[in-house]
């Protein structure tokens, strides 16, 4: 079994330069991203002040992934964010956290909603001079609790919300999911961003296209 790449102290390697911006990518992982804060320290690493994202969290509250991606970068390098938050109990409300815009819906299963939801804080996200990004932490309950085909479906639209030349992170527990739906969501983004543990305790990355998305796990 592959071993998870917690906790979020752990340090990342370099960011392969195939992981470029334009891009809808797959960040897999052995355990859930969340825990390791793995598409925000990607989201630190890449993203700059002059950029924005829309961050939808399913695992975490939006003050915890506030906090969370505060401390990887100070306020002078990292980008703005907004946030839809689906599981906190302020459900259905807009509201602000501090100066960050968070837009509540009743669970990760409502995808309807989620979409409406990522429109709204969308509109209200706008980088100064770079590109807005879109960050799902973690897509794991999102096919726990609804069908793989309608997800993907979700994720076809979603990626709009993002500039032409910013980045869509998809985080993922590969663990967790067969690998029929491994290659049903492999079909929907560009390449997939492999988050290893090394022996030296580090997290390796290694990108692969999509072409050869589920075989390369082994590589790793």
């Amino acid at each position: 079994m592959p071993e998870s790449i917690d906790p979020p102290a752990r340090p990342l390697d370099a960011v392969p330069d195939a992981f470029t911006t334009g891009s809808t990518v797959l960040v897999a992982s052995a355990g859930e991203p969340s825990r390791s804060a793995l598409g925000l320290r990607l989201l630190a690493r890449v993203g700059t002040r002059d950029d924005a994202a829309v961050v939808v969290t399913t695992t975490e509250s939006a003050e915890r992934t506030v906090e969370t991606f505060e401390g990887l970068s100070s306020a002078a390098n990292r980008p703005s964010i907004g946030l839809v938050d689906t599981i906190s109990e302020q459900q259905s409300v807009s509201a602000r956290y501090d100066a960050i815009p968070v837009v509540y819906t009743p669970s990760a299963s409502d995808l309807e909603r989620l979409v409406m939801a990522l429109s709204e804080v969308a509109g209200g996200v706008a980088p100064s001079a770079g590109d807005r990004h879109l960050l799902v932490r973690s897509l794991t309950p999102l096919l726990e609790s609804a069908p793989t085909a309608r997800v993907c479906s979700v994720l076809d639209r979603i990626t709009g919300f993002r500039s032409g030349t910013g980045l869509t992170m998809i985080g993922l527990d590969y663990t967790a999911i067969d690998a029929e739906t491994m290659a049903t969501v492999t079909e929907q983004v560009d390449g997939i961003l492999w988050a290893t543990r090394r022996p030296s305790e580090s997290v390796k990355l290694t990108y692969r296209p999509s072409r050869g998305h589920h075989a390369s796990q082994t590589e790793n």
